[in-house]
């Protein structure tokens, strides 16, 4: 339909059949009761506002008396030339300025007797989306019946067809009305007009209730109706009145055109509604008979794995393969999140390890989907740990970042639980017999990320140790793990050392890690605890702060800032002002608790390292000497 249609709204009165007077059974119309105050009116009542109106917008003779525009060509032709083309235009293509030339010459200059069917040209040239009106439409009328010319049903069915451009609830209801009092059948045209108007003015529940009404009385819905009225579900985002309207649509063997299925493709996609998307896939993209573009393609896959469906989304990946578009990450990044939603782990796994068997390099954004469900449902490292192992039993190639995820999945557990930084050394442990190639340092930041929040110092130096022989180099994040590791186990040489290294490599400490190293070493008198507070890259406090720490929350996720962040309200200060003021009696019963506990993990730990043999490497440079000292295990 013309875009150029506008939508106005009305109120709508209130039904009540039994008011209506009684007609044969075989009358064919169904309509709304008319408004109190038009119920026994003639037809369009000459009320005061019709004549205010009369006196502003244009009549059939202030047309007629325009001034001279008539082109050449029209002047020549002969009476029924033009009378034939009248109709045409009115039939066709109506437009006011065309037919208001020709109405000229005919009764202007040749003195034509205006008879009903210039009327009703007239009023159909109102269908013309730009210039049409409903006021002029209801003065033709009006002046019809001054005039004593009767409006027939053409053209009342003419006006009707007018307000299906230009809304008018009231005059539609009139010429409704007017119909019935002359028993006078509303034809399959005039149906498609009242719904069309309904719609245009939003009345969508009484447009649904006509077209349940057509459909009984055996009207066949013309396509420009059905699309008018699925663009306009669309428009208010109400997908399942249009899936429900296309899948009857479709029953009753009628089709809809490429680009209405499109745009409800395209529409439905944005506002995620799944079926619409399914139903459209399965009954047209997958049998032939559609086919959506690259940027509708991938839109389809973004709601495949916002929604979780991977059945859809395998058949978008092998529609976009067989089209010859070049999958990028981001396709499969969507296929993956598909399979975690649906709850299917292992699959997304095995999306991940044929990736990386088809050298695409995985992104830490290609595990977001696989540790969000990890974490939503609580499942267990172990288990995810298994899923992995059973995938490289079936001869798979384990990528690293797959590995990560879980011991990332151990970093999230530590906040709860202490005790799952052992596991998360135990999977480190076993990494170089599930995944080629060496660990990065985002595994080895996690590792210490976790030590440090458990206070686990010998696992902590163990992935030092790791990195330094493995020739990993550390980043601005390691240090700032190891900085604070020594100042919470009260080590504040170490700290110090860690802290000058950071400098030296031209990073920049971040404003949390300043504040937390000028908190803890102001309760403490140790020599290196005074050197650190009052050093010059701990005092600076720029306004870069804020910038940084921004920075940091988008880079780092297992940064020192975000540790505080991301930690459960009970955990956020659970290492604040521990050194500020006497101990209580309940302080130190918790302490002594706390002691013992890090015993038995000291002396676990000890075992696994005695079993494992994962102690004897040298530390390196990274590891102070006084470290080494104070952890006889480093030594041997």
């Amino acid at each position: 339909m013309d875009s150029g249609f506008v939508s106005v709204h009305h109120s709508v009165p209130v039904v009540d059949e039994r008011k209506w007077p009684a007609r044969p059974e075989n009358y064919d119309i169904s309509l709304t009761e008319p408004t109190k105050d038009l119920q026994n009116s003639h037809l369009l009542k000459k009320s005061s506002k019709l004549r205010e109106d009369a006196n502003t917008s244009p009549t059939f003779s202030d047309i007629l008396s325009a001034p001279p525009g008539v082109p050449k060509n029209l002047e020549d032709r002969s009476t029924s030339e033009l009378e034939t083309r009248l109709q045409e235009l009115a039939t066709g293509s109506p437009k006011i300025l065309s037919a208001s030339q020709i109405l000229r010459i005919l009764i202007r200059d040749r003195h034509v007797r205006p008879e009903v069917r210039h009327y009703r040209a007239l009023i159909l040239a109102n269908s013309d989306a730009e210039r049409g009106s409903p006021d002029v439409v209801r003065k033709l009328l009006v002046e019809m019946e001054e005039n004593g010319i009767p409006a027939d049903s053409g053209t009342l069915h003419a006006a009707l067809q007018a307000l299906a451009v230009h809304p008018d609830y009231l005059l539609r209801q009139d010429i409704l009305r007017a119909l019935r009092d002359r028993w006078l059948p509303l034809s399959p045209a005039g149906w498609h007009y009242v719904v069309a108007g309904l719609l245009r003015e939003n009345q969508f529940e009484l447009a649904l209730d006509h077209l349940a009404n057509m459909e009984r009385k055996e009207i066949v819905i013309e396509d420009w109706l059905h699309g008018l009225l699925i663009y306009n579900l669309c428009e208010i985002g109400d997908f399942d009145e249009v899936l429900e309207q296309i899948r009857k649509r479709t029953s009753q063997g009628h089709d809809m055109t490429s680009d209405l299925w499109l745009y409800v493709l395209d529409t439905a996609s944005a506002a995620s509604h799944i079926e619409t998307v399914q139903y459209i896939w399965t009954q047209r993209v997958q049998l032939g008979y559609l086919n959506p573009s690259k940027v509708l393609s991938r839109n389809t896959l973004t709601v495949t794995g916002r929604m979780g469906d991977p059945q859809l989304a395998s058949f978008v990946i092998r529609y976009l393969s067989d089209s010859g578009v070049a999958l990028v990450l981001h396709d499969y990044e969507k296929a993956v999140e598909a399979y975690a939603k649906a709850g299917k782990l292992s699959a997304a796994f095995e999306i991940l390890c044929k990736m990386h068997k088809a050298g695409i390099k995985l992104e830490r954004s290609s595990t977001r989907a696989i540790y969000n469900y990890m974490v939503l449902t609580k499942t267990s490292p172990r288990q995810a740990w298994t899923i992995l192992k059973t995938l490289k039993s079936l001869k798979y190639t384990i990528p690293m970042e797959c590995a990560h995820v879980v011991i990332e999945l151990c970093d999230h557990e530590s906040f709860d639980d202490p005790f799952a930084v052992d596991e998360g050394i135990a999977f480190y442990q076993e990494l170089y017999t599930l995944c080629p190639g060496k660990a990065d340092l985002s595994i080895y930041n996690t590792l210490i990320g976790m030590a440090r929040r458990a206070k686990n110092i010998q696992a902590g130096m163990f992935a030092v140790k790791e990195m330094s022989s493995f020739g990993v180099v550390p980043n601005d994040t390691t240090f700032e793990h190891l900085v604070m590791m020594c100042l919470d186990a009260g080590n504040f040489e170490s700290a110090y050392m860690y802290f000058q290294d950071l400098v030296a490599r031209g990073f920049r400490p971040r404003g949390y890690m300043r504040r937390k190293i000028i908190e803890i070493c102001s309760a403490s008198d140790d020599p290196f605890a005074l050197q650190l507070r009052n050093h010059p890259r701990v005092q600076d406090t720029g306004d870069r702060d804020q910038a940084d720490n921004t920075k940091s929350e988008l880079e780092h996720s297992v940064a020192i800032l975000k540790i505080a962040s991301e930690a459960p309200p009970r955990h956020a200060d659970r290492h604040l002002h521990w050194m500020q003021g006497l101990p209580s009696k309940i302080e130190r019963r918790a302490a002594n608790k706390e002691r013992r506990k890090r015993k038995r993990r000291r002396l676990a730990m000890e075992r696994a390292q005695e079993e494992d043999d994962w102690m004897d490497y040298e530390p390196g440079g990274l590891v102070p000497e006084d470290q080494m000292k104070a952890d006889p295990t480093l030594n041997n």
